[in-house]
């Protein structure tokens, strides 16, 4: 069964139990949109209220981390999630239209840190620079944490993967011009238990 909903600037599709997808602007009120459709759908497949929690902050940083790209790109088109839920797996990609993660901060995001309090550490540095402004709506407000998101959702996630669309083609390493990228993040339950 099939479930379409528009909702003012946001269109959620359910297809079927277990595949789930938003088309979302360039617009951090997308973020709080978007975490109540992965906390509902995640709710409906009974996973326990901590994955809950962390799948939600992870979500949240990597639409963030779209919306940032987009609008460092000049880029207003729209951003695409698409989340499946198989058994205690949990799926989700996000495709947007930003230059990408650069190879240098891939590589520092490689390997997980070792425990929260490093995390907090990067956090107040981060916190200590100038905030930059992203669209809330009809308004610009200054977000702050810049630049942490990646290792916030690697502490997270079990997987994280960036692939880059580049004039039609997906590859993981591009050679051409990049469109735009896409994120893979997958988080297990059973990791866990």
């Amino acid at each position: 069964m099939q479930k379409i909903e528009l909702i003012s600037r946001f269109l959620f599709i359910k297809e079927g139990e277990n595949s789930y997808a938003m088309f979302v602007p360039p617009d951090m009120e997308s973020v709080k949109r978007f975490r109540d459709e992965i906390k509902k759908s995640l709710e409906e497949h009974t996973f326990p209220g901590e994955d809950i929690q962390q799948i939600e902050l992870a979500c949240d940083e990597a639409l963030t981390n779209s919306i940032t790209a987009n609008i460092n790109n000049d880029s207003r088109e729209t951003i695409i999630c698409r989340w499946r839920i198989s058994d205690e797996k949990f799926t989700l990609f996000i495709m947007d239209y930003g230059r990408g993660v650069p190879s240098e901060q891939m590589k520092s995001i490689q390997e997980k840190p070792k425990n929260i309090q490093s995390i907090m550490e990067r956090l107040k540095e981060a916190q200590k620079k100038n905030p930059k402004e992203l669209p809330y709506g009809t308004n610009k407000k200054k977000h702050k944490n810049m630049g942490q998101g990646l290792n916030i959702i690697r502490n997270i996630m079990d997987t994280v993967k960036v692939f880059y669309h580049c004039n039609g083609n997906v590859s993981e390493m591009p050679e051409e011009k990049i469109n735009g990228s896409i994120m893979e993040f997958e988080f297990s339950c059973k990791k866990r238990t």
